[in-house]
């Protein structure tokens, strides 16, 4: 009586699809040029300062001049800006980069294969650690705290990734947060196997780490994708490019994990985890630069590399300058 009828609990799924399409007609609409990955009104320099990207007409002359005559002040100079970019006409839309310099891009890949392994190492720990503390009780039947647990473990790990998120949007440098998402991989899965006999509690506080390492990797996802893609017009493509690397290996993690629980046991799938967390850590400290603050300087080799002209940037007096503009 105190457990549900499984099906019902899909329904949750299905009920929440639908509050998300009720309430994403509320999300207000940005850039949509710069949503794709193009150039938008502002970049960010390496120091962390903002810069306006100035826009050029077919003519050579600067809009943000032209909106600014137009309107008899600079300010609202800017949202004429905005407005032209919403209403461009297709034949002033930027041209895309191709898919095959995007997907060749050496950065792209570094961040696929990064994600990659880290979630073929990640997604199987949560499935031996309900194991470990569900179980079954000594006459053989499943433990009743099994269902409770296992929904403990889902809440801490949810709720530690909404603290992780908050504490890392505060933060810079986007190369030591993202390490250290995927520097507690590693660290759980060495706690679980030391404590798989140490009791329910003790397994259950190793999911602080999972929420940590989720929380970085989440709200950093993004973050990369946009400094790697700036410029091109392809963020979305990419976007779906490293999710499905994601999914990949978080689906092949959970497979093949799964076997090794049935043949070798629970012990020999977490240490194969703890190894194969280590690929993500030393690719993306070596191979992967820092992207924060870049992206001015990412569209300027894109386009020197494409042949194309190089953008041009002016510092924005203050933060009061990129509110105005978006």
């Amino acid at each position: 009586a105190l457990y549900p009828d499984i099906k019902y609990c899909f329904l949750v799924i299905g009920v929440s699809a639908l509050i998300a399409i009720v309430f994403v007609r509320f999300v207000p609409q940005g850039d949509p040029l710069m949503g794709r990955g193009f150039k938008g009104e502002v970049a960010m320099d390496e120091l962390g300062h903002l810069e306006r990207v100035t826009s050029y007409d077919d003519d050579g002359n600067d809009q943000h001049q032209l909106a600014a005559q137009e309107t008899g002040g600079a300010g609202v100079g800017a949202a004429v800006i905005d407005d032209k970019i919403l209403r461009r006409e297709p034949s002033h839309i930027p041209e895309a980069a191709s898919y095959k310099s995007v997907f060749s891009d050496r950065n792209t890949s570094i961040l696929c294969l990064t994600g990659f392994f880290f979630h073929f190492a990640n997604a199987n720990v949560l499935l031996v650690l309900g194991e470990l503390m569900g179980g079954d009780n000594d006459d053989g039947s499943p433990k009743r705290s099994a269902i409770p647990l296992i929904a403990g473990a889902i809440v801490l790990a949810q709720a530690t990734m909404s603290a992780a998120t908050i504490a890392g949007d505060k933060l810079t440098d986007l190369g030591p947060l993202f390490m250290a998402g995927l520097v507690t991989l590693p660290i759980r899965c060495g706690l679980i196997i030391l404590w798989r006999d140490a009791g329910e509690g003790y397994l259950l506080s190793t999911q602080v780490l999972d929420g940590l390492g989720g929380g970085f990797f989440g709200l950093l996802h993004p973050y990369l994708v946009a400094d790697l893609t700036f410029g091109t017009g392809r963020f979305n493509v990419i976007m779906g490019l490293t999710a499905a690397c994601f999914g990949l290996g978080a689906t092949m993690s959970n497979f093949l994990g799964q076997m090794m629980v049935e043949y070798f046991g629970h012990v020999a799938s977490l240490t194969c985890s703890l190894i194969i967390s280590f690929v993500p850590i030393v690719l993306f400290a070596v191979m992967m630069p820092e992207t924060y603050g870049q992206r001015g300087h990412i569209a300027d080799v894109r386009a020197a590399e494409s042949g194309s002209s190089t953008p041009k940037f002016q510092p924005a007096e203050s933060d009061d300058d990129y509110v105005q503009m978006t």
